[in-house]
């Protein structure tokens, strides 16, 4: 298997900095459509809701969209990991994702892994059964992931390569945050804090499946679009607890009136997701 090239072994470098530190181009706004369907919880979605999400997802794919995405996610990467544009451009980075997908079918949105509620034994999730994203990678396949809806999916940044996994300890995960983590996290009224604790536990949770969602590229996975879309529900969740909170972060120095990294969007444009046209099934925390 190849070593970890330079802008891999980054984002390894970016999230431990967040954890221990403390932690353009200008691109059009498609149409928001009228009233869209809320995005759902993996799992709560209908066998036709997720075979819809998975088809217009391989679409998105074989046009070439999908991978210009992943492109633009690495291109990006240093300018939006680490700072205060985190949680504002991932939002604004959803939303192109799922505009393209509403161009092949108006119904669809994008799915969320509640992945706080699978922290004690994360392998386990149905998420990363066969029935859905699929789970770990084949050693015998160079970490290629074998099964779930995207088994035999070829990634294609930086290099064309097996969608791959490899959980961090061997056949299991470590359990990362727990759903009364991420509750005390929601009472913090501090956008810089929330925003660095968010990211690392994202950051931990694409960690530990690794493999490609450990990477600069990681959308070069399609369940990085499962677990960005929990981190905007909490960010909804977060906002709406905190309504008058400012957004403020002296990582690169962002409030409301700063601009998007490659879209131009100001992060005040991008806090009423209603006004973005898309809506959650439903608050967090819930129960199984």
């Amino acid at each position: 298997m190849r070593g970890p090239s330079r802008r891999e072994l980054l984002a390894s470098a970016v999230w431990g900095a967040a954890a221990t530190a403390f932690g353009v181009r200008a691109t059009a706004v498609h149409a928001a459509p009228a009233r869209p369907a809320a995005r759902r919880r993996v799992g709560d979605m209908t066998k036709e809701q997720w075979a819809a999400f998975v088809r217009a997802v391989r679409v998105l794919k074989a046009r070439g969209t999908y991978d210009a995405l992943v492109k633009t996610y690495a291109d990006d990467f240093a300018a939006t990991h680490a700072n205060g544009f985190f949680l504002p451009w991932q939002r604004r980075y959803l939303l192109q994702f799922e505009r393209e997908l509403q161009r092949i079918d108006p119904a669809v949105c994008v799915p969320y892994w509640d992945w706080p509620l699978d922290s004690r034994a994360p392998e386990r999730s149905v998420v990363l059964s066969k029935a859905y994203f699929g789970g770990n990678g084949s050693a015998k396949h160079d970490q290629a992931v074998v099964d779930g809806a995207f088994a035999g999916w070829a990634a294609k940044v930086p290099r064309i390569h097996p969608l791959r996994r490899s959980y961090a300890d061997g056949g299991k995960i470590a359990p990362w945050a727990s759903p009364d983590l991420i509750a005390d996290m929601l009472k913090n009224p501090d956008f810089q804090v929330f925003n660095m604790q968010l990211e690392i536990h994202m950051g931990a949770v694409q960690m530990g499946i690794g493999g490609d969602l450990a990477q600069s590229a990681a959308p070069n996975d399609p369940l990085y679009w499962a677990v960005a879309c929990f981190g905007d529900l909490l960010w909804q969740m977060w906002r709406s607890r905190h309504p008058e909170a400012p957004i403020r972060s002296a990582y690169g120095d962002v409030t409301e009136d700063s601009r998007l990294p490659r879209y131009g969007d100001t992060v005040a444009g991008v806090l009423d997701v209603e006004k973005l046209g898309y809506r959650y099934d439903a608050v967090w925390p819930r129960t199984r």
